[in-house]
């Protein structure tokens, strides 16, 4: 796994997921913004971290489109662009969270929330993501 970069804030992960005000547009408040989240996926061994390579890390508000997936590389890292220009950014409100799973075939979530997070994201944001052997 890799070092913590000096990127922050790092994610907030809350439990309480981002609720629109009913009958409004699910988007309604909420601005493409551009900044990246982005991280690794391990899992900890008596040996460190160890990467998940392949793990599926799905962002809800991630994209121009939203709903997007990153699959985490060789080294568990995965990235959401920040880049507006080639359809990256972050969907952002003031005091709404993003919501974010992660997976991995005979992998599960420790918490076991599924593999769900919400995050509190302000800026370039980097969020690890452990998972535990089935």
């Amino acid at each position: 796994m890799p070092t913590p970069s000096a990127v922050q804030p790092q994610a907030v992960v809350a439990p309480v997921p981002p609720v629109p005000p009913p009958g409004t547009d699910w988007l309604a408040g909420y601005t493409l913004t551009g900044v990246s989240l982005f991280g690794t996926v391990y899992e900890s061994t008596a040996k460190g971290p160890i990467s998940i390579a392949g793990a599926l890390v799905y962002c809800e508000l991630c994209g121009k489109l939203t709903h997007s997936w990153a699959t985490a590389d060789a080294n568990g890292f995965y990235s959401f662009s920040g880049d507006l220009a080639s359809g990256g950014g972050i969907w952002l409100a003031a005091g709404q969270r993003i919501t974010v799973y992660v997976q991995a075939d005979g992998y599960r979530d420790p918490s076991g929330s599924l593999g769900q997070r919400y995050l509190s994201i302000v800026g370039d944001t980097r969020l690890d993501l452990e998972l535990v052997r089935r």
